[in-house]
């Protein structure tokens, strides 16, 4: 006859309140991306790492592809604050360099995830793609804002700052592969292409 005590971790796992296991597979998938764990990482792997039930995947996100969806968008999140101004900058150039600075940080503290979802698209499906596009368009209205620059910019302009997103991606990348670049000078550069480039395009939009 099968016993009727239910070990710590199943008690666990059975009082923790619903929003904490989804959290809790959410965590597990960034995790198991992030060492570098196959593609093909199965969801009996992700569940197990959550210490949640195997159906419960199913349960919040229908498969694994959702779930990878929502532990992008989950990532992305977390780099829209760590990009936003902290109290001390005072200045458009301190809170510019502060939201580059803090951006290149992020993408290096997440490396692992970085290289396999955004520059391998090796999850690349429509949705992932999507949370990549709105993360971009939320980088460019926050660092528009933190320029003070105009609401609504002119096309020009809106086209300026797109172009220096991926020019800040790419140059985050070569300071990844470059040891001897300093993340001081790197900052400075990529704030002044930032000034260089919107300066020109709101000139030409006159």
């Amino acid at each position: 006859m099968p016993s009727n005590d239910v070990d710590d971790a199943e008690q666990s796992r059975r009082a923790r309140p619903r929003r904490d296991r989804r959290q809790a597979l959410i965590d597990a998938a960034i995790e198991l991306i992030s060492e570098g764990a196959s593609a093909d990482i199965s969801a009996a792997a992700i569940s197990r790492r959550a210490g949640v039930a195997h159906g419960l995947l199913f349960y919040y996100f229908t498969d694994k592809q959702g779930l990878v969806e929502a532990a992008l968008a989950d990532v992305l999140g977390r780099l829209a604050d760590a990009q936003g101004p902290q109290p001390e900058e005072q200045t458009v150039r301190t809170r510019l360099e502060g939201f580059v600075r803090r951006h290149i940080e992020f993408l290096r503290d997440h490396r692992a995830l970085y290289l396999r979802v955004v520059r391998e698209e090796e999850f690349g499906e429509a949705g992932v793609e999507s949370a990549l596009r709105q993360a971009r368009a939320e980088g460019e209205r926050q660092v528009a804002a933190l320029a003070e620059l105009p609401d609504p910019l002119p096309p020009l302009v809106v086209a300026a700052i797109s172009g220096w997103t991926g020019f800040l991606d790419r140059t985050a990348e070569a300071f990844f592969d470059t040891p001897d670049i300093e993340l001081d000078a790197l900052v400075a550069l990529i704030v002044d292409a930032f000034e260089a480039v919107v300066e020109s395009a709101t000139r030409r939009s006159e």
